[in-house]
């Protein structure tokens, strides 16, 4: 029974504080411009209809003027397809130039806007 006890209250406090010891990155690189040559933008946003953080990546890709292409996988089987082909899990999925962003995360995609706006250096 104590191990029982000890595991129901322990395993939620481990998983806990190995995600604080080991946050997921806050992106992942990549080749992904057969992606991009796909869909014909330079972003490429997965997303639900319902999702309230799609909703703001939306709002932050409208705010900043980027052209962005929106696969909604809850209204269409070929955008869940190659989601899940890309291994999504979760949405929002975001692809920045050579950068795969998983949930809103609003500095690391800020972060992605910049480096691809940015000009080459010079030299």
């Amino acid at each position: 029974m104590a191990c029982f006890i000890g595991g129901l209250f322990g395993a939620p406090l481990a998983r806990v504080t190995y995600a604080r010891l080991f946050p997921a990155p806050e992106f992942v690189a990549g080749d992904y411009s057969k992606l991009y040559a796909e869909a014909g933008k330079p972003v490429v946003l997965f997303s639900t209809s319902t999702c309230p953080y799609c909703k703001q990546t939306r709002a932050l890709f409208d705010a900043a003027g980027v052209q962005y292409a929106d696969y909604v996988i809850d209204e269409s089987e070929s955008a869940e397809e190659k989601f899940k082909t890309l291994g999504g899990t979760a949405v929002p999925l975001v692809f920045i130039g050579p950068r795969e962003i998983r949930g809103f995360r609003e500095a690391a995609i800020r972060n992605a806007l910049a480096l691809t706006r940015s000009p080459p250096p010079a030299g």
